[in-house]
C-alpha cells in the first residue's frame, strides 16, 4: 500500500512545486493569449492554459517585450499539441473614470507584435520558458535565444530528447515579425 502512495506523492510535490515557480499571469495577458486560442484551434481542439508560461525580457532603456508561449491541443479530434510563442509589448491604456472628479484609471494593455507555432509533436518543445537577449554586435536587431528540447528519430512523439535552442529575431523592418534564424 505505501508503494503505491509514493508515485502519486512525488507527482503532487513535483506538480506543487512547479505551480509554486511560475508567477502569475497577468489578466489582460491571458485575456489576449486566449483570444489566440479561439483564432488558432480548429473545431475540436482546445486551449491548455495550465501550460502557459510567460516571461518578459528588457530590450532596451525604457522597452520590454514580453513572451507567452502557449499550447493548442486535439486538432482534429487527435491525440497532439502545438505549441505557440507570442510577442507583446506593454502599453498604458489610461480612461477617465467620473467626469466630476477627473480620475484616471491606468490598465495594463498587452499589444500583439507576432505569434509564430515554436513547438509540437515529433519536432521540438518549451519545457521551461528561460528565454534570454542574444548579443547583437551592430546593436540593430532584437536578438531572442530560446532553450528547446528536440525530438530525435527514436524519441516518441511527445518526449523529445535532444537539447537545443531556438534563434530568433524580432525584425523592426517588417513590422515587428518573429523571424527564426537558422
Amino acid at each position: 500500500m505505501k508503494l503505491r502512495l509514493l508515485p502519486a506523492s512525488l507527482l503532487l510535490a513535483c506538480t506543487l512545486t512547479h505551480a509554486a515557480d511560475a508567477p502569475p499571469i497577468p489578466k489582460p495577458l491571458e485575456a489576449q493569449v486566449g483570444h489566440l486560442v479561439e483564432l488558432l484551434k480548429d473545431g475540436f481542439a482546445t486551449g491548455y492554459p495550465e501550460a502557459t508560461m510567460v516571461q518578459t525580457l528588457n530590450t532596451g532603456e525604457e522597452s520590454q517585450v514580453t513572451l507567452a508561449v502557449f499550447t493548442i491541443e486535439g486538432f482534429g479530434m487527435g491525440n497532439n499539441y502545438s505549441q505557440y510563442l507570442a510577442a507583446f509589448s506593454l502599453e498604458a491604456n489610461e480612461e477617465g473614470e467620473g467626469e466630476e472628479e477627473g480620475a484616471q484609471a491606468s490598465e495594463e494593455l498587452y499589444r500583439l507584435l507576432d505569434v509564430m507555432q515554436i513547438g509540437g509533436d515529433s519536432w521540438r518543445s518549451i519545457e521551461k520558458l528561460e528565454a534570454r537577449l542574444a548579443s547583437d554586435p551592430a546593436g540593430e536587431e532584437t536578438l531572442i535565444d530560446i532553450p528547446v528540447m528536440e525530438n530525435t528519430d527514436d524519441d516518441s512523439p511527445n518526449f523529445p530528447s535532444r537539447p537545443g535552442v531556438i534563434h530568433l529575431k524580432l525584425d523592426d523592418s517588417r513590422a515587428m515579425r518573429l523571424v527564426e534564424k537558422s
